[in-house]
């Protein structure tokens, strides 16, 4: 269980953009792989695009831990140097008193997992992304090179506590958490 105590931002830059987002979640998403449940992803511009992407721990040492992976990871030679840089580490206010988000993976199913051949599930949700303008980070698939897009909706919440993030950091529906908004 991660309690979000500590975290740091990913700065994009110079120019951010929902490509080079998308290559920093694919770099910090094989890190989260490594150390199960111990990082949460946080949208602090949520719903603008991606000048920055946040990750809590439970502890500094998590986070210093973060960024040795990350330059250790095979993707940062690929260029995830170069399109951000880490920001200082912070503490999360104890006292902290201000409001909390979910951030959570919106699920858009394939075309696969349709009811009927014919189906309309998986259009409609993409319908309601789309018109609810939520973020997306356009990734590929490893294992069989599929492009897709990874949805994320921010869900008001009336506390926080410990949490079990997913492979990418986000709340689901059966693991819900919150993390603190901070500027």
């Amino acid at each position: 269980m991660m309690e979000p105590r500590h975290y740091v931002d990913f700065q994009l830059g110079p120019r951010p953009s929902p490509i080079t987002a998308a290559l920093a979640l694919k770099v910090l998403h094989g890190v989260f792989g490594l150390y199960p449940e111990q990082y949460a992803l946080a949208l602090p511009d949520y719903p603008r695009s991606f000048p920055r992407l946040r990750v809590f721990a439970a502890s500094r040492e998590a986070l210093d831990r973060l960024v040795t992976a990350t330059e250790t990871h095979p993707g940062y030679a690929e260029g995830f140097a170069k399109i951000g840089r880490f920001a200082y580490p912070k503490a999360v206010p104890e006292d902290f008193s201000g409001s909390w988000v979910s951030y959570r993976r919106y699920r858009i199913p394939s075309r696969k997992a349709e009811r009927k051949p014919e189906g309309s599930l998986r259009l409609r949700r993409i319908q309601a992304a789309d018109e609810g303008e939520l973020p997306y980070f356009a990734l590929r698939s490893q294992s069989n090179g599929q492009a897709w897009r990874l949805y994320v909706e921010a869900q008001p919440a009336s506390a926080g506590g410990p949490g079990e993030p997913d492979a990418y950091g986000l709340a689901t529906a059966s693991r819900p958490f919150a993390l603190p908004r901070l500027p």
